[in-house]
């Protein structure tokens, strides 16, 4: 028996290779790597579509009259930018009522980034975003 066992563990180590072990979604090259996220949109992450999420996020931010103010609140929006970064809508889907009416006077004055990249504006130009207050 343990000369069958050891050929069935030899052959799923065959099969299963040196394949790095990963969430998904998350991409690496070698098993001990960080995970990549590509095309989250997460304003920690330091691709292009991070860098963006965040300099949507920094120009609605410096925009609030009282950015600390609205610490640990959520707004659920849908935006529509075109490509030059120009806001066309605000939509409030849900979330605190005051915070999100902050946020919906501070886009008609943010300045937000245009979108340098064509594949980054396809996939955030019109988009859902989970706003959380600054601490």
């Amino acid at each position: 028996m343990k000369p069958q066992l050891l050929v069935t563990l030899l052959t799923a180590a065959a099969v299963a290779g040196c394949a790095p072990l990963a969430p998904k979604d998350c991409h690496k090259t070698r098993a001990l790597d960080a995970c990549t996220y590509h095309r989250s949109g997460k304003v920690s992450d330091k691709d292009s579509y991070g860098v963006q999420a965040s300099g949507i996020k920094k120009a609605l931010d410096a925009a609030l009259t009282q950015p600390h103010a609205w610490n640990g609140k959520r707004c659920n929006v849908h935006l529509d930018f075109k490509i030059d970064g120009t806001l066309q809508n605000f939509i409030i889907k849900g979330g605190d009522k005051d915070y999100c009416f902050a946020l919906a006077e501070a886009a008609t004055r943010a300045r937000f980034p245009a979108f340098a990249d064509q594949h980054v504006y396809d996939m955030m130009g019109s988009a859902r975003w989970n706003m959380q207050g600054q601490p």
